[in-house]
């Protein structure tokens, strides 16, 4: 009979340190939350997310590398310190004085919800 209330005793202490254990670890480490981060940024999206590592770690050069090999973005785009087109209200396609910023004109669907 004492065997099995030593047994008994035995196993309530184990599920106690197991219990214990388990809590224990329940702070556990949170570094991956941002929690030092300022509310408000004023630069760019680029510069309010950098931390110097990653993917926005990257130098102008490297970038301007990795965007020239996509169909999409102009040579001119990918020249540095550049702005595509100057003028106001201007296209970056059609960059001239006096020049529409939208040339082309759209029919009218269902989609765009056109009156006649």
């Amino acid at each position: 009979m004492a065997k099995f209330h030593l047994f008994h005793l035995l196993i309530a202490a184990v599920v106690v340190a197991a219990f214990l254990l388990s809590t224990a670890d329940a702070g556990g480490d949170f570094s991956w939350i941002p929690i030092n981060k300022p509310a408000t940024c004023d630069g760019s999206i680029a510069e309010c997310m950098a931390d110097g590592t990653g993917e926005f770690g990257m130098d102008s050069e490297m970038n301007r590398r990795i965007l020239a090999t996509t169909k999409y973005i102009s040579y001119g785009a990918l020249q540095a310190n550049t702005v595509p087109c100057s003028r106001r209200g201007a296209s970056y396609y059609n960059c001239r004085p006096g020049a529409e910023a939208n040339p082309y004109t759209r029919s009218c669907t269902a989609a765009t919800q056109c009156r006649s």
